[in-house]
């Protein structure tokens, strides 16, 4: 991760050349965190999705990665919205002057698709060397086409990426639960939102 004070510009281009951070394609391993954080956003009539409905918004924030409070976190992007294999940036507000920056890849990128009673759009991620998270996240919004309800949802796997990581674990783990929490809270937020 690189470490930014003072209001220091954060710098993609440094992370576009990395890979993968080592033993995330070996996946989930025994002993990692595997959460899955989901709240419903919205009620649209059955079928489809609503042209800018609860889940078309979401699904341009998500596909954006707009995602998290921009207080909090402050995306950094390639192209907005996101394609497979590009590298996805998080300015990460620490304290006043002091943050940090890491990014991921994007790794499986889905608009449209449907499992049975589902529709979805989303991707999925995955962390590059040095960031302080060793691990994988999909970000989706989905629709019950029978009930219309529209969930936002958070699903991932992860372990400590970093010696530095490991060793303030209570602390990255706070951070990583309240950060899921606000990217519901934010997504809900943006599913109302006029003009999304």
């Amino acid at each position: 991760m690189d470490w930014l004070f003072l209001g220091a510009a954060p710098v993609l281009a440094r992370w576009q050349a990395r890979g993968p951070a080592p033993g995330v394609l070996a996946g989930p391993q025994g002993g990692d965190r595997r959460d899955v954080y989901e709240r419903e956003v919205g009620l649209e009539a059955p079928g489809a999705p609503e042209g800018d409905g609860a889940f078309a918004r979401c699904a341009r924030a998500i596909l954006g990665y707009d995602i998290f409070p921009p207080a909090m976190l402050e995306r950094v992007l390639e192209r907005d919205p996101v394609e497979l294999g590009d590298t996805v940036g998080a300015h990460f507000k620490l304290a006043p002057g002091v943050a940090i920056f890491f990014a991921s890849r994007v790794v499986a990128r889905f608009e449209g698709a449907r499992e049975g009673e589902v529709h979805m759009t989303g991707f999925t991620y995955q962390t590059l060397e040095c960031h302080p998270e060793l691990g994988e996240e999909t970000f989706s919004v989905e629709k019950n086409v029978t009930t219309g309800a529209v969930v936002v949802a958070l699903r991932s796997w992860s372990r400590p990426g970093t010696a530095l990581a490991r060793a303030l674990a209570p602390l990255v783990r706070g951070l990583q639960v309240r950060g899921s929490r606000a990217a519901l809270d934010h997504l809900a937020g943006v599913s109302t939102r006029a003009g999304g």
